[in-house]
């Protein structure tokens, strides 16, 4: 897309955005120094023209959204279509999984490897990758409309018992569908890296689940699997179940007679319940099991994703039953 002068370009951001701009806009080509890319700014790369409207923010479990300065939200002033611009940040640490230390690092180029193998794939975010004038990799996405699961379910006002019998099987179809998305990703030599609920994104029109954001790179293969754990006892317990709330609300029934005890929570994190059917008593045996395989001391663990699915499947199927009954 050619804009030969400022003025041209400042009346194309208005068409496309419906916004009055003041001034010249600022045209940039390098990225490298992404927190002086702010709203307003214009990105030229590989020959075409993105106006940045913001940052992306992050907050979930109560934590404060904090702004990703490296992720852009803005528009592409070619076709007019709402885009979110990944730029290049580093980042490490170290987790820790049972007895396993997981080091985990963002890495660009694993996430355009990502979005090449899934193309055209709409259980996946969809993108491409183009460079900046100095050959920072710079990730465009299409904008997806919607709300993440980890919002989805706490929106719903619903009590866990009509929760769990209406509306989860719904719920955990999806997901099983979101599991086989990921086993295709394990098939090909790579991980989504960093699954989490709010990395699943319900589309608005659609009602599609889709994955978000695979710029993890961890060392741990079974990183995934694990991780699936989170998931599902987040979209079976409505949300987090602590240990601590489990304690109180187990200690409270009459006919408590099972208290909560380490061997009850995730591996994953240990302050969250995996024995649900305890604080939960409607919770099939099938599916309580099914998520002990996550527990802090599970009797039974997943060594791929396609046991996974297979399980998960004939859960749905026993739930669906149950509620047919």
């Amino acid at each position: 897309m050619e804009l030969e002068s400022p003025a041209v370009l400042k009346e194309r951001i208005e068409s496309v955005t419906g916004r009055t701009v003041y001034g010249n806009p600022t045209v940039t080509d390098d990225t490298s120094a992404y927190m002086s890319i702010t709203a307003g700014t214009v990105l030229c790369l590989e020959g075409n023209y993105y106006y940045v409207t913001g940052e992306a923010k992050e907050g979930r479990f109560g934590i404060v959204e904090q702004p990703k300065f490296w992720v852009k939200y803005g528009y592409d002033l070619t076709d007019g279509s709402r885009k979110v611009m990944k730029l290049v940040f580093h980042e490490e640490f170290t987790t820790a999984l049972g007895l396993f230390k997981v080091r985990c690092r963002r890495d660009p180029d694993k996430e355009s490897r990502i979005l090449e193998l899934t193309a055209g794939d709409d259980r996946f975010m969809q993108g491409r990758t183009v460079r900046d004038r100095v050959g920072n990799n710079v990730r465009i996405l299409d904008h997806i409309r919607g709300t993440s699961l980890y919002s989805y379910v706490l929106m719903l006002n619903q009590p866990h018992e009509v929760y769990f019998h209406e509306t989860l099987p719904g719920i955990l179809r999806k997901v099983v569908g979101c599991i086989e998305a990921i086993s295709v990703l394990h098939d090909q030599g790579e991980q989504h890296g960093d699954v989490r609920n709010d990395h699943v994104i319900i589309e608005r029109d659609t009602g599609r689940y889709r994955w978000i954001d695979f710029d993890y790179s961890v060392n741990y293969l079974d990183y995934d699997i694990w991780s699936m754990g989170n998931i599902l006892t987040y979209a079976v317990g409505k949300g987090i179940q602590t240990c601590k709330e489990a304690m109180k609300t187990v200690s409270a029934r009459a006919d408590s007679c099972d208290p909560v005890n380490p061997d009850d929570a995730l591996l994953f994190f240990k302050y969250r319940m995996a024995n649900l059917r305890k604080v939960y008593p409607y919770i099939p045996v099938e599916l309580n099991d099914l998520l002990m395989r996550f527990s802090a001391s599970p009797l039974e663990i997943y060594e791929n994703l396609d046991k996974m699915v297979r399980d998960l499947r004939d859960v749905v199927e026993l739930l669906g039953s149950e509620e047919q009954g």
